[in-house]
């Protein structure tokens, strides 16, 4: 018997016994089981069949090729069969059972590979289909403890401001501790995975010194654990540091388990897939958070400067623009300063402070107005540019200080400063902010500058036309009180008198007009005003106690310059004046003047009630000239057109004015009260 079998077997003879079944019986029962059914079998055929079943068991049961071997010549030898045969049989069916066990093998860890490649590519597709952080992580929490088939797999996010850790995502545990539990580094097992920056296996949790119990997320059933670091590795891939460390992806089972090198590989890929999506994740929301606030700073900006293009006024201007500075700066202060004719700046506005006069930061704007570009100084107290700012610095209680030059048709006009009590950098998005609206505070400042100017100028003409419509309503009331005195040496109803108080009308209505321009706004007056000017002159000088004329003026409210008023006051008054003479010569009666406006043209309307009443008795007849003043003046001076209207049955003789409406500055009556 080889040296080997006897080992095992030292009782084993060469001669057939049964003690080799007896052995087997201790060890491998069921293989002696075989081999005495073999021994009462005679037939070749079932005992090779059972010698390939003792072969497949003894590789299930891992025994070695060699000691089946001589366990082979031994049963040759006892079974009296060939020794050949028998080797070749136990062999050739201990092959096949290692091949067999050995493809189950490839077939499981194939199918494990799918898994993962399925697991991995639902990640990826979940990174890919949403920057929406928290959906994406539940999704990887989910795949991942299927894929390796754990109870419980859990992400936490590293907060780098706060160098903690933060439960973002979790399958197993208790989902209302997501964001609530926090781990810092080097604390539990958690926490040393992401300091150490490899991953982390613990087959029991309860006998580790590093666990820490979380009692709010439940994990008191669970025993082993891994912890992967999740970490945005860059060339370097080994290099490993804090500022590449994204997260922490945890998986724990019920019970003590190794977690296969297979595994740990599937967790940590995973793991740098959920590394480049969580630093995309971040990057988009920074992104996005910086373009939300850059949204805010231009609709506060499109709103300051709305308000600041309302005002005309340069005190409120100027008010105005250091309380929005101050608004859209966060800042604490706001000063404005002017620049004089004579190149120095003095302080014209401030918001945030009281009682300062600018004196200290003089220097500061010199040098700023003449580079006529921004200025910022980080810390007031220990700038070498400007020493002399500390002392003003610590008088006036601010740390930081921004300047910018306000410009206008490049042109300097003056500066804002803002202040900050504590140390604070203007960097350079926050600059460039601040410049646009510099700007848009300086076109605003001139515009109110200007708007100021044109008003002094507005009222130093509007004084001087005053004055000149005085002088001349002097002189045409001294040419009229002339005429009049002529008129008293000429019988009261011979044709030198009428003629004489016509020019002296004439002459009264011009005068009223230039009376009435030195009253109102610079160069214009309205319709009604002329009108009602030419009636008080008529009622006084046309008009006899004898035969009295009611006069009414309505319509609406149509403006007129200077040069318009006069020709228009002409024309009304040889209107009235040719009622007065043919329709009302004898009676008296009514005149009525209507002022309209009707589409693209104003219609002046004035008529009077003459076919009611009896013709004066000697039928009197004029020479025409009103009549030919009339159409003259409204088509040559005003461009309109002129009718005369006397329709048979009706009880008003009609004399009408068409004029351009663009001619006369035209609104309604109750926007001029308004």
């Amino acid at each position: 018997m080889p040296m080997s079998l006897r080992v095992l077997f030292p009782n084993i003879t060469m001669e057939p016994s049964h003690d080799l079944i007896e052995r087997l019986q201790e060890k491998w029962p069921r293989v002696a089981e075989l081999v005495t059914e073999m021994s009462s079998d005679l037939f070749t055929e079932t005992r090779l069949g059972r010698l390939r079943h003792i072969g497949a068991i003894w590789y299930i049961q891992g025994g070695t090729a060699e000691m089946l071997t001589e366990i082979g010549l031994a049963l040759a030898e006892q079974l009296e069969m060939p020794r050949s045969v028998v080797v070749s049989e136990l062999l050739l069916s201990y092959g096949a059972s290692r091949e067999e066990q050995r493809t189950r093998e490839w077939e499981i860890h194939l199918l494990n590979r799918v898994s993962e490649l399925d697991g991995l590519h639902r990640i990826i597709s979940a990174a890919n289909s949403t920057l929406d952080l928290d959906a994406s992580l539940q999704t990887v929490v989910e795949t991942v403890a299927q894929v390796v088939g754990v109870e419980v797999c859990s992400v936490y996010i590293y907060d780098k401001h706060r160098d903690e850790l933060v439960l973002r995502a979790t399958r197993g545990l208790n989902q209302g501790a997501v964001g609530q539990i926090v781990a810092h580094l080097g604390e539990g097992v958690t926490g040393w995975a992401a300091r150490v920056g490899r991953p982390v296996t613990v087959r029991n949790v309860w006998e580790d010194s590093r666990f820490t119990v979380e009692p709010q997320l439940g994990e008191q059933p669970f025993h082993s654990m891994l912890a992967v670091p999740i970490v945005l590795f860059s060339a370097e891939r080994f290099q490993f540091s804090s500022d590449k460390l994204q997260g922490v992806i945890n998986i724990q089972t019920r019970g003590p388990r190794d977690f296969t090198q297979e595994e740990i590989n599937f967790v940590e890929v995973a793991a740098g897939e959920l590394a480049f999506f969580i630093a995309n994740a971040q990057l988009y929301q920074q992104t996005d958070e910086r373009l939300q606030i850059k949204v805010r700073e231009l609709t506060t900006l499109q709103q300051v400067s709305k308000h600041i293009a309302e005002q005309l006024s340069l005190r409120e201007v100027l008010n105005l623009i250091a309380e929005k500075a101050v608004e859209l700066a966060k800042a604490d202060r706001a000063d404005i300063f002017q620049v004089g004719e004579d190149g120095t700046s003095h302080l014209v506005a401030s918001y945030g402070a009281s009682g300062q006069n600018g004196e200290g930061v003089h220097p500061f704007l010199s040098h700023m107005l003449k580079d006529r570009l921004p200025l910022a100084i980080l810390n007031a107290y220990q700038d070498s540019r400007f020493p002399e700012l500390a002392e003003w610095a610590c008088r006036e209680q601010f740390h930081s200080l921004f300047c910018m030059p306000l410009r206008a048709r490049e042109r300097m006009i003056g500066s804002i400063c803002l202040y900050t009590r504590e140390p604070h950098h203007f960097d350079y998005e926050e600059a460039r902010l601040l410049s646009t609206f510099a700007d848009e505070a300086a076109v605003a400042i001139e515009n109110a500058r200007l708007y100021q100017e044109s008003r002094r100028a507005l009222a130093v003409k509007s004084a001087m036309l005053q004055e000149m419509h005085h002088r001349v309503r002097n002189n045409l009331q001294t040419i009229s009180a002339l005429l009049a005195m002529q008129l008293r040496r000429l019988g009261a109803e011979s044709p030198g008198a009428r003629a004489l108080r016509e020019s002296v009308a004439r002459i009264q209505s011009i005068a009223g007009v230039h009376n009435l321009l030195c009253r109102e706004d610079v160069g214009i007056t309205t319709v009604g005003a002329v009108i009602r000017q030419v009636v008080d002159n008529a009622s006084v000088g046309l008009v006899s106690s004898d035969r009295p004329v009611h006069f009414t003026v309505t319509g609406d409210v149509v403006h007129v310059g200077s040069r318009e008023a006069t020709v228009l006051a002409l024309v009304i008054n040889e209107l009235i004046s040719n009622a007065l003479t043919h329709g009302l010569a004898n009676e008296g009666g009514n005149v009525e003047i209507e002022a309209m406006l009707q589409d693209d043209k104003v219609t002046i309307e004035v008529r009077d009630d003459g076919p009611t009443h009896s013709p004066p008795p000697n039928g009197v007849s004029g020479s025409g000239l009103g009549l030919q003043i009339i159409e003259t003046l409204v088509s040559d001076d005003l461009g309109g057109a002129f009718e005369l209207l006397h329709t048979p049955g009706d009880q008003w003789t009609r004399a009408r004015l068409y004029l351009p409406r663009q001619i006369l500055a035209v609104r309604t009556e109750e926007t001029a009260v308004a």
